[in-house]
């Protein structure tokens, strides 16, 4: 019997040995495929239209005019502390493990494979001016979709208080 929990203590332990270098290995395969989107610059592309965005903020946020140095000063003060706290090497040890949850193995080689080759470094350089404009059109949806909302809540308010009276 003592040889036999042996054997299966001994086992467990190899297979558990192996289930770590597996997950050690697929890391590394994450982080590469991770380098190959070029993370970085893709925030920083972000940022980019971020500051782009700001000053049109304000008024689709309904800021005063004589408000605007204020909320300008603000989205300044913000996109700084933004790119101090949200920087990829806090965000990179995060997303490895996003990665690790959701592909598998082959997936992340498909993924090198594709992120590899000229057309997925193509899609990477890319990648800025379509979230860039991806954004623009969102922030001109958001134009027409905010006042619609400030209304449907106006009226919501509206019916509220005609209800409690």
């Amino acid at each position: 019997m003592n040889t036999l929990r042996a054997t299966a203590l001994a086992l467990s332990i190899s297979l558990s040995g192996a289930a770590f270098a597996d997950t050690d290995g697929q890391r590394e395969t994450v982080e590469r495929l991770l380098n190959l989107m070029d993370m970085q610059a893709m925030m920083d592309g972000i940022d980019a239209q971020l500051d782009q965005m700001a000053p049109q903020l304000g008024q689709q946020m309904g800021i005063p005019p004589s408000e605007q140095a204020l909320f300008n000063e603000f989205m300044s003060d913000f996109m700084a502390l933004k790119r101090k706290e949200m920087t990829w090497e806090r965000m990179k040890e995060p997303m490895v493990d996003i990665y690790l949850r959701h592909y598998t193995e082959q997936e992340l080689q498909d993924m090198l494979a594709f992120y590899s080759s000229e057309t997925g470094q193509s899609v990477v350089a890319k990648m800025p001016q379509v979230v860039g404009e991806s954004m623009q059109v969102s922030q001109q949806l958001m134009r027409d979709f905010l006042p619609k909302v400030r209304a449907l809540a106006e009226s919501y308010k509206k019916r509220r208080q005609s209800a409690d009276e």
